[in-house]
């Protein structure tokens, strides 16, 4: 980040009713995973200020999506929650499906700690990770199912990759709540193609011969964006517990504590601040373990 981004990015967070990320194609020269994390790092607080005007239509959303969780996988222990945000709809999955760890993960740091703040959540109640969708740092298998609500639907055109990296963290299942294309009217489709948003999820569910079922939500949360829900089932050994991986390498975790997790097998170190692992690759440092017996940097 140079000062010139920073800059833009000030001058935008003082800007109010903008598309951040539309703003930032516009006037900067970042790749689209960058655009779109610091499009959400810019808007940190406007969900949960939603969620406070529309409580009644987040119980309703969450309601019928849990409907459907506890119908199609039933005895669930576990679920990641992949691109959770502010833990509007997280901390109401914890509440509608029994007996449950939720894990919650996001690529925006800011988003996180919000929604931990605001909801005074404990780790206790969940566990979250700043991480991205296509480097989910978690070993195979790791959670019964994995759960997206429009966390794919910026990301126009990595589909194919998301996707992959879901099934591979799941064992059971994918539970996906994304704008349907198909079902979408003319006004909705304009405003899909406008921001960029996947409009393709269901044909390359199709063209991987990744068998589905796909259930129209009847409650919205913007009703100028309807979803549905795509049900996969998959049948595969679960693990005991999740594993938390070196995301890049998918190699083991040496050492975890209060503020870094470190791979000895990679020598790489990454930040946790205010308890929150930050396990993206542009944050790795690298920590070789191979020149002394002992390395004294991690005492």
């Amino acid at each position: 980040m140079n000062h010139i981004l920073i800059k833009l990015l000030n001058k935008l967070k003082s800007e109010k009713k903008k598309n951040f990320q539309l703003s930032l194609k516009k006037l900067s020269k970042l790749d689209k995973t960058k655009i779109i994390n610091f499009a959400y790092d810019l808007q940190t607080g406007s969900y949960i200020r939603d969620w406070e005007k529309k409580r009644q239509a987040y119980r309703s959303f969450n309601e019928e999506i849990v409907e459907v969780i506890n119908y199609n996988f039933r005895k669930l222990s576990n679920l990641l929650d992949c691109g959770c945000g502010e833990l509007t709809n997280t901390n109401l999955l914890k509440k509608g499906i029994k007996n449950i760890k939720i894990y919650g993960l996001d690529f925006s740091f800011n988003r996180i700690l919000a929604g931990v703040k605001y909801f005074n959540l404990k780790k206790k109640d969940m566990n979250f990770v700043c991480a991205t969708l296509k480097d989910i740092p978690f070993k195979d298998n790791s959670f019964e199912i994995s759960v997206t609500m429009h966390a794919i639907e910026p990301n126009n055109g990595q589909e194919e990759e998301i996707i992959k990296e879901l099934i591979r963290v799941s064992s059971r299942g994918l539970v996906l709540i994304e704008p349907d294309y198909k079902l979408a009217n003319t006004k909705q489709r304009k405003r899909m193609i406008k921001y960029d948003y996947t409009q393709n999820l269901e044909k390359i569910l199709i063209k991987k011969n990744i068998k589905y079922k796909k259930i129209p939500m009847k409650n919205y949360l913007n009703f100028k964006n309807k979803s549905s829900i795509y049900i996969i089932n998959l049948n595969k050994k679960k693990i005991k517990s999740p594993i938390m991986v070196e995301p890049i390498t998918k190699k083991p975790i040496s050492l975890i504590n209060s503020n870094y997790i470190y791979s000895k097998t990679v020598g790489l170190i990454y930040p946790v601040i205010e308890g929150i692992p930050i396990l993206k690759k542009e944050f790795a440092m690298l920590l070789p373990n191979n020149k002394i017996k002992k390395n004294v940097l991690l005492k």
